[in-house]
């Protein structure tokens, strides 16, 4: 799932920047050369993720496993700036108080805020904009990821390996995940990921 949330989100942004570099190589070279330096960058941080990420199917023993922490929430201004360095209007609001995740929960919070995104940024349209939420509600943390694309084809984000990867991740920590098209246009991602599993809640009562 990480790979293919890592090589989904980076592979498009290098694909973005990559033709605007070409449309404008010729009358705007300083654009052209800013696209190709996100163009570096983006190449540079899937390296990094890829990385980090085959380390943890080395078996125990192989010599110099990457320690690179996983990404979490923490890195979620950083992510957003990257769908709009490649045109993409984000804007993130965040009523989360501070909490503290579990290491597993907001690793999987980022990756389906990710994920959801890239598949705005490949589905919903050149004038797609997007919004992403992050509260904290009783016991759990909810991620709301809208658009409102009028792309000619947003069926991807209803199938594909990268739903399947978000739902995998979220039933997987006992949470909940709601997709679909909006009311007027557009598409929905919703995820409940609660904060303790239920081992941990029956511990905690004993």
């Amino acid at each position: 799932r990480d790979l293919h949330d890592v090589v989904a989100h980076h592979i498009a942004l290098v694909n973005v920047q990559a033709g605007v570099a070409a449309h404008v190589m010729d009358k705007r070279p300083d654009q052209a050369k800013e696209a190709l330096a996100h163009v570096r960058e983006a190449s540079r941080s899937a390296l990094n993720e890829l990385r980090a990420t085959v380390g943890l199917l080395r078996q125990s023993g192989d010599p110099e496993a990457p320690t690179e922490p996983a990404p979490g929430l923490a890195r979620l201004d950083d992510l957003a700036g990257t769908f709009r360095s490649a045109g993409l209007q984000v804007e993130v609001a965040r009523a989360d108080q501070g909490t503290t995740l579990p290491a597993a929960v907001d690793l999987a919070a980022y990756r389906v805020i990710q994920e959801a995104l890239t598949n705005v940024q490949k589905h919903a349209g050149p004038e797609a904009k997007a919004e992403v939420s992050v509260v904290r509600v009783g016991p759990n943390i909810e991620i709301t990821v809208l658009d409102d694309g009028a792309g000619e084809d947003d069926t991807p984000q209803g199938g594909g390996h990268g739903l399947l990867g978000m739902r995998e991740r979220v039933t997987a920590l006992r949470g909940t995940l709601t997709t679909g098209p909006r009311y007027g246009g557009g598409f929905r991602v919703h995820a409940i990921l609660p904060l303790k599993s239920r081992t941990r809640v029956a511990e905690d009562a004993v």
